[in-house]
């Protein structure tokens, strides 16, 4: 995994996609690593990369930045970057989807000691708004998932103005998976769930690869 010690930062990127059919994970895994080593450590401003894997056969990079500025300046050079364009030649073009998430908290770092990240994404329904949602994360956060010894790191993100996120950083796979499904059975996280389209949620858990 990148990680550098930055300061707060204020955006995740979060891509998806499928390699080729073919195409065996341990290449993957070695070509994600040649990217990061050869093109994404010398990006100004990026302060953590881990490649991930979900229980689909689908795979995510997570990449941490200290604002918008230099998570952008990173994708107009990805392009340009030879092992960019080895990495990109194992995977299914259609599949790619990327989520830039502006972080809508204050002091975030680089999440330690965790191998799971679970994102999610929504729109807002007519009782939505912004400062009720983070005073409801805040809620979960004290109430419920500090009663928990793994989570590692959580905050909310805006995608555009219509979408949202909800990420969070756990120490494993099975706890992130476990603690998320107690949201029905939690007064707190169902006041979260209250101000979300549910026909627009989409969430998934990615355990770390690399």
């Amino acid at each position: 995994m990148l990680r550098k010690d930055l300061g707060p930062l204020k955006m995740m990127g979060f891509a998806r996609y499928e390699k080729r059919d073919g195409v065996e994970t341990e290449d993957l895994i070695d070509a994600a690593l040649n990217w990061r080593h050869d093109f994404l450590e010398k990006q100004e401003g990026i302060a953590m990369h881990c490649f991930l894997a979900n229980t689909k056969g689908q795979f995510a990079d997570a990449i941490m930045a200290v604002d918008e500025t230099a998570f952008m300046a990173m994708s107009e050079n990805h392009p340009k970057a030879p092992s960019s364009q080895a990495f990109m030649q194992l995977l299914q073009p259609e599949s790619i989807r990327l989520t830039a998430n502006k972080i809508l908290k204050s002091d975030v770092d680089v999440p330690e000691n965790f191998s799971c990240i679970e994102f999610g994404t929504f729109s807002p329904n007519t009782s939505f708004s912004e400062s009720l949602m983070l005073d409801i994360s805040s809620k979960i956060e004290e109430k419920y998932l500090f009663s928990f010894s793994e989570p590692r790191a959580h905050f909310m993100g805006k995608v555009n103005e219509t979408t949202y996120s909800e990420i969070a950083f756990v120490e494993n796979l099975g706890m992130a998976r476990r603690i998320c499904n107690g949201y029905i059975q939690d007064d707190t996280c169902l006041e979260l769930l209250g101000i979300f389209d549910p026909e627009s949620v989409e969430l998934d858990f990615w355990y770390k690869l690399a």
